[in-house]
Parts: C-alpha cells; sequence; structure tokens
C-alpha cells in the first residue's frame, strides 16, 4: 500500500517538475528588441569662403546698333536702269549703286550746255559792241543775265543727272535692297538700307540712381549673347540729354570696335558700368541660395553636419552675390542643399 502510494506520487511530482521546468525555460530567454533605422547621410558639395575683392558694376540690357545707317531713297523719278550692289555687299564711299532713267537727264544736260554756248556768244558780241558804243548797257547787261541763267540751268541738269545715279555717302554694308532693274520709282521711293559696322553702337537705358556713375569717356564691359566667355571693351560716347519721363531712365551710348565685322546689329547684349570696389567681400554663388520665411539662407557643413544660416544679400557679381552673415572659411553647401535638414550628417562628395 505504501509502496503504491510513493510511486503514484512519483507519477504526479514528474509531470509538476517538467512543466515547471519548461516554464522556466521561457522565463529566461529575452525577448527581441526593434532594431535602430541608420541615420540618412546626406551627399553634399561645399566650397570654402574666402575674402574677395570684387567690383560692383551695374548690369543694364543693351541693344548693338551699326555706328551709321541710311536709308538710299531716289532723288529723281523714273525706270531704274541698272542696280549694281547686292545685299549684303561691302561698298565703298561714292561707289555707284543704281542708275534711274539717265537718257532724259543727259539729253537735258547737252541741251542746257548748247544754251550756255549760245548765250557765252551772245555776251561776247555784246561786250564788243559795247566797246565801240554800238550797244547801250542796258543791252550789255541782258546779255550778261542770260549767259547767267544759262549756266545756272546747265548746273541744275548736271545735278539732276547726278541725282539719277545713286551713290554710297560712306563706306559700308547693303543691310537691304529694295529695287530691280526695270522698276519705275518716285522721288523719295526706297533703294537701299546702308549701315556702316565697323564700329557698333551700344546703347543702353541706365536707370535714375546709377546716372551719377556715368561720364562720356568712362571705359565699360559689355557682354553678348552668343560669346560666351568674351568680354568687350567700350567707351561711353554719348549720354542722353534727359531721362525718359515713361521709364524714369537715361539713354547711354558707348562703341565698339569691330574690325572684322564678327559682332551683328541686333545681337543682345549687356553693358557693365562700375560703380565700386568691394574689398575683403565674401562671395556665394546664387545657385546656393535657399528661401526662408521672406529672407535668403544658406547651409553650411560644420562638424559633418549640417547648418542652415540666414544671411543678407549684397552686390550680384556675375553667378555669385555679395553676402552679409557668414565668416571666412565657412564651408557653404552649393549642391544637395535643398535635401539636407539642421543637424543632418552630411558627406562631401
Amino acid at each position: 500500500m505504501i509502496a503504491m502510494s510513493r510511486q503514484t506520487l512519483l507519477l504526479i511530482t514528474l509531470p509538476l517538475l517538467a512543466a515547471a521546468a519548461l516554464s522556466g525555460c521561457g522565463r529566461g530567454a529575452a525577448e527581441p528588441t526593434p532594431a535602430v533605422p541608420a541615420e540618412r547621410i546626406a551627399q553634399v558639395r561645399s566650397i570654402e569662403l574666402a575674402p574677395r575683392d570684387v567690383v560692383d558694376r551695374a548690369s543694364l540690357p543693351a541693344d548693338l546698333l551699326p555706328r551709321l545707317r541710311a536709308t538710299l531713297a531716289a532723288e529723281v523719278g523714273g525706270a531704274v536702269e541698272s542696280v549694281r550692289a547686292e545685299f549684303g555687299q561691302a561698298v565703298a564711299a561714292g561707289q555707284l549703286l543704281a542708275t534711274i532713267d539717265e537718257r532724259a537727264l543727259s539729253q537735258a544736260v547737252a541741251e542746257a550746255e548748247a544754251l550756255v554756248r549760245q548765250a557765252g556768244l551772245q555776251y561776247e558780241r555784246a561786250q564788243n559792241l559795247f566797246d565801240r558804243k554800238a550797244v547801250t548797257k542796258a543791252q550789255l547787261l541782258d546779255a550778261v543775265t542770260n549767259r547767267d541763267v544759262a549756266e545756272a540751268r546747265l548746273a541744275t541738269a548736271r545735278l539732276a543727272l547726278d541725282k539719277a545715279r545713286v551713290r554710297a555717302p560712306w563706306s559700308g554694308k547693303i543691310a537691304a535692297r529694295h529695287v530691280e532693274a526695270g522698276s519705275f520709282v518716285s522721288p523719295g521711293a526706297p533703294l537701299y538700307e546702308l549701315v556702316d559696322v565697323a564700329r557698333i553702337k551700344v546703347r543702353a537705358p541706365a536707370p535714375a540712381a546709377d546716372v551719377p556713375l556715368l561720364e562720356v569717356g568712362r571705359e565699360i564691359e559689355v557682354t553678348i549673347d552668343g560669346f560666351a566667355g568674351e568680354v568687350f571693351r567700350a567707351r561711353i560716347e554719348r549720354l542722353g540729354a534727359e531721362l525718359d519721363p515713361r521709364t524714369r531712365t537715361l539713354a547711354v551710348e558707348a562703341e565698339i570696335a569691330n574690325p572684322e565685322g564678327r559682332l551683328k546689329p541686333g545681337l543682345i547684349a549687356r553693358a557693365l558700368i562700375p560703380r565700386r570696389q568691394i574689398e575683403g567681400a565674401l562671395l556665394v554663388p546664387l545657385a546656393s541660395l535657399v528661401d526662408l520665411a521672406g529672407s535668403k539662407a544658406v547651409w553650411l557643413v560644420e562638424g559633418e553636419r549640417a547648418a542652415r544660416r540666414t544671411v543678407t544679400l549684397g552686390p550680384v557679381i556675375g553667378e555669385e552675390v555679395v553676402v552679409e552673415g557668414l565668416a571666412a572659411g565657412a564651408r557653404v553647401i552649393v549642391e544637395g542643399q535643398h535635401a539636407v535638414g539642421e543637424g543632418q550628417k552630411v558627406e562631401e562628395v
């Protein structure tokens, strides 16, 4: 009986001990810890600021114009007999460009020359008679008058014939031709557009604030669309007499030598007029600026972290701008600045 009780107790105890062991094992195992996400590192490129001496320049929109431009028009009417200059052709001063109905005018010259000869002979005869007291002084004066009138008519005929021969008033290039041989033209009809591009005019409107900087003879720089990287030297030649009342700007004209004809009228340019020299300026690329609640800021690299700094803008110098609020040696992020946050770790690339 006692043996059976011990056996029964053993059967009950063993399962309990096993359950307790299993329960103890479960309590001793550590629960898994959630993984901490890795910090995102922004890849950026930065530059170190160093003081520089720069010149603040007014940048004015400008147009290129020929130094001289003229519309050559017909001074007499008639049929165009010949056209001797083509579009784009270079011509010299006095070169014959076209002729208009020379035949009738040549006949008028010949007739006037005959009348001059006749009047001259009549004057000589009257003078001889007057010397012999055969005619009165009034008759002699009539002969003088007839001679002078004939000579004046000859001069008029020759002038008309010369006007029928259209010539270049100065050396230049034919910018446009408006006539063909055989066309009938009236006085005043345009025949050619002539331009002188040996020197190019640069015309720009200067705002009132920049007027005190302007004076004839002052040297300026000019940049031109299509001539990337080239800066042309020019000199102010003329200033307007008054400001435009609508735009409050003053017309400025400078000139650029153009001996090879590279520059063409109609190109768009910018006139750069020096305002002042700034010593020890700190400049950042315009592209590095970011907007910050109505102000401007840049991102710096400080101890491998991004830090935002508000800056005050000064003059724009080309693709850069003078800033205040930064120290020399600061590293300004110029690429990747729109993908960083305050205190974010950054990596130079």
